[in-house]
């Protein structure tokens, strides 16, 4: 399947995740899916990335170096062209998800999700986030 927006073009996603192992499989299942996948291994390059692409999603984990994801959201929506794109976080550390689940609402993100995460989950949230879960069978 060919993940398209209304223009026909593939639609970017912004992955923002430090564990390789997670980055990679995550990158490869959503290019299988026909999105086009730019990744950030930090919190200042996931900015910088989000401020330079136009993803149509940001896929954002909370736990990462130089900024975390508290903060990448924060600046995000701050900027005007990343004020409405979707934000799905997600952390494996159980201290983090209490706190998570309080932020979300202020910080404006659309979903998120606890580590670890099944293929097929993440990409429910991401047809959601996007309104294509109509286009699923």
């Amino acid at each position: 399947p060919q993940e398209r927006g209304d223009d026909g073009m593939k639609r970017q996603i912004l992955l923002a995740e430090e564990d390789q192992s997670v980055l990679k499989k995550t990158k490869l299942r959503l290019e299988h899916e026909g999105y086009d996948v730019i990744v950030a291994t930090n919190g200042e390059e996931a900015v910088r990335q989000a401020l330079a692409h136009d993803a149509s999603l940001i896929l954002l984990d909370i736990r990462m170096p130089k900024l975390d994801g508290y903060e990448v959201c924060k600046q995000l929506r701050q900027a005007t062209s990343t004020s409405n794109t979707p934000i799905i976080v997600f952390t494996g550390s159980t201290a983090q998800w209490q706190k998570l689940t309080d932020r979300c609402i202020d910080l404006g993100i659309t979903d998120w999700l606890k580590k670890p995460f099944r293929s097929k989950d993440l990409l429910e949230k991401i047809h959601r986030a996007l309104g294509d879960e109509g286009e699923r069978a």
